[in-house]
Formats: C-alpha cells, structure tokens, sequence
C-alpha cells in the first residue's frame, strides 16, 4: 500500500512530443506570419502572427523561443518570451520560465510559480471563436 511507485505526472508538452510535426531550431529567426498543422515546437525566433489551422493543434514555445506577434491555437505549452496576444481554444500552460507581454484569451489555463504575464487574462468560456469555425460554414453553404 505505501510501497507503490507513482506513475510521474506528465504535462501536455511531454505527451505531444511524440507526435512532432514542425521545428524551428533555435538558430533559425523568422519574418512573417506562418500557418502550422498538428505538433509544432519553436526553439528560435518568429516576428509576426503564429496560426493553427485547427482548434486540436498545439504549439510549445520552449525557454529559447520567441515570438513578436499574435498567436492563435488550439493548445499552447509556453517556456518562452511571447510580445503578442494569445487566443486559445484548449489548454495553455505557462512554464516557470514564460514571459508574456499581452493580452491572454483562454478557456483553460494553467501557470506555474515564476511565470510573468504582463497583461489581462481573459476568459472566453463558451464565446471562443474555433479556429476551424469558417471551413465548417464554408463546408456547410457547399452541400446545400
């Protein structure tokens, strides 16, 4: 009974690392907004906007990483440095290291002791706009 190993508990990023389908290296800077699908992990730097294209993407910005831009996601696992506003329609987790400059719309939302967020959190409850909320109208007006 008091013997029993506990299983460690995992956080989404480490769940999600297997799944990887987009890296940008920690040398790599890049200019301009950019779209991702699935699994995408930032180790370097991106000025401008940071898309998914569907509400179940996630995007984990590690301690190295950064972004001057919006950033919107289904799921977003942040150790970096975010200058932007963050919509997501799942679960963000803000690691110890995070520092955010901007506004955070969340539905869930998870910190950790030593993250830094300068600006408001808001809630978005049921009122989140889905990602996918247009391809589904468009799909919708096309079978009728």
């Amino acid at each position: 009974m008091f013997n029993k190993k506990r299983k460690p508990e995992t956080t989404m990023a480490q769940n999600n690392q297997k799944q990887l389908d987009t890296l940008i290296g920690q040398s790599t800077r890049m200019k301009g907004d950019m779209t991702f699908s699935g699994m995408m992990h930032l180790d370097g730097q991106v000025e401008g906007s940071v898309i998914a294209e569907n509400d179940n993407d996630t995007l984990t910005i590690s301690e190295n990483g950064r972004v001057k831009g919006t950033i919107k996601a289904g799921n977003l696992v942040i150790n970096g440095t975010i200058e932007g506003d963050i919509t997501a329609t799942g679960k963000i987790e803000v690691l110890s290291q995070a520092r955010i400059s901007g506004n955070i719309y969340y539905v869930n939302i998870e910190m950790e002791t030593g993250s830094q967020i300068n600006g408001q959190l808001i809630y978005q409850g049921g009122e989140v706009t889905h990602i996918n909320k247009h391809d589904k109208k468009d799909k919708q007006q096309k079978h009728e």
